[in-house]
């Protein structure tokens, strides 16, 4: 994905630094060197308004890329805590009430029939079941899949 990043007034960070967030509402982005930046630093605060997706990049691998194809099964298990949507559907319906999960399938469903994009039906999850709820639901079926802690 290439975006167009807009960084607006910018400020000095310091390499190392802990700031996380603007120094004041004046400043939009930082930088490691005001006269000749080569590190940009886009607030969270800003992701959205200031990355803006412009263009998705694919391609077709070659043949020589067969060793690389090779590792894939060791790359397919997420490493973070996952769950399908109909398991998390399943999961989160012992602890909402029917109202509300009979419309977090609905737009499941919506997402299946390509009317609301995963991002869209992400949050309208979060919305419902908010992320504490999630977080657990989600830990606790990575522990009883895999039996990590």
């Amino acid at each position: 994905m290439l975006c167009r990043v807009i960084l607006g007034k910018a400020e000095l960070v310091q390499p190392g630094s802990k700031q996380c967030h603007p120094s004041s509402d004046e400043f939009d982005s930082g930088v490691d060197d005001l006269s000749s930046p080569k590190k940009y630093v886009v607030w969270s605060t800003h992701l959205n308004t200031h990355i803006l997706p412009e263009f998705i990049v694919s391609f077709r691998a070659t043949s020589s890329l067969k060793g690389f194809l090779g590792m894939q099964d060791r790359l397919k298990m997420p490493t973070s805590p996952w769950i399908s949507f109909p398991a998390l559907i399943s999961a989160l319906s012992k602890y909402l009430p029917p109202t509300a999960m009979n419309l977090i399938s609905k737009y499941y469903r919506d997402h299946k029939d390509k009317k609301i994009s995963r991002h869209e039906l992400i949050q309208l999850v979060r919305q419902f079941a908010g992320d504490k709820l999630l977080i657990a639901v989600i830990k606790s079926s990575r522990t009883k899949q895999y039996g990590h802690k």
